[in-house]
């Protein structure tokens, strides 16, 4: 169940609204001699989140910057689409590469603007909390996402990064709505749910796989089955 009377829905960018550019990064692995499935990426991507979702867990890299997990994300992304461990560890550092010379959590999920486009149709406000590096307001502008969100909250203008719940605080603030009235879109359980919960909202897991089994949390399988399950809670 999502919480009632909400005013406003806060997103995630990487994972949630934009997913990493696989057909660059099969470029990037094809390149170095590695062949990767694209059709496999996606499954990647879940291994990947459910790896830094543990890593998280525990207390010797609970303080790692997002900054600082990317690597071992690509590596676990790469191994989860098929190639072999080594094979993956060797190419996550060009893969890595390639993101800092054009963040590659860029690419908009199918549905990302119609859902956002209809939530706002029903009255409510959407907005971004993104762990990110100065570039996510940019990327989301060329995805084609900007016009429909609020404001976006960028970590590396913020100083601070989730799951600190600080940066939901400051988010709440900027829009003028009372914890009770949001609910927090993310990928990860550990970073997206926990910090959001931190700071008194309610949170909901993108969860396309299926990979997180049962959680207890508010799950969907895309943003199209949350805007229609919200949209309907707004409508009645």
């Amino acid at each position: 169940m999502f919480p009632s009377d909400l005013e406003t829905i806060l997103f995630d960018a990487g994972g949630t609204l934009v997913h990493v550019d696989y057909d660059h990064v099969v470029a990037v692995a094809a390149a170095e001699g590695v062949a990767v499935d694209r059709e496999r990426m996606p499954l990647g991507d879940a291994a990947a989140r459910l790896a830094v979702d543990l890593r998280l867990r525990d207390t010797e890299v609970q303080a790692d910057s997002d900054a600082a997990r990317i690597p071992h994300y690509f590596a676990d992304l790469l191994i989860g689409a098929g190639v072999a461990a080594d094979a993956a560890r060797a190419l996550a550092p060009k893969v890595q590469e390639a993101h800092f010379e054009s963040n590659l959590w860029r690419v908009a999920f199918d549905d990302a603007a119609e859902t956002l486009a209809a939530l706002r149709r029903a009255g409510l406000a959407t907005a971004v909390i993104s762990n990110a590096d100065g570039r996510i307001r940019s990327i989301l502008d060329a995805a084609g996402l900007l016009p429909h969100l609020d404001y976006v909250i960028d970590s590396h203008e913020e100083g601070v990064e989730k799951p600190d719940p600080e940066i939901f605080r400051r988010a709440l603030a900027r829009s003028g709505t009372a914890p009770d009235r949001a609910l927090y879109v993310g990928d990860i359980y550990a970073v997206d749910v926990l910090g959001a919960r931190g700071a008194g909202i309610e949170a909901c897991l993108l969860d396309p796989t299926g990979g997180y089994g049962t959680v207890d949390c508010p799950t969907v399988v895309s943003l199209t089955e949350l805007g229609r399950r919200l949209v309907r809670g707004v409508t009645g």
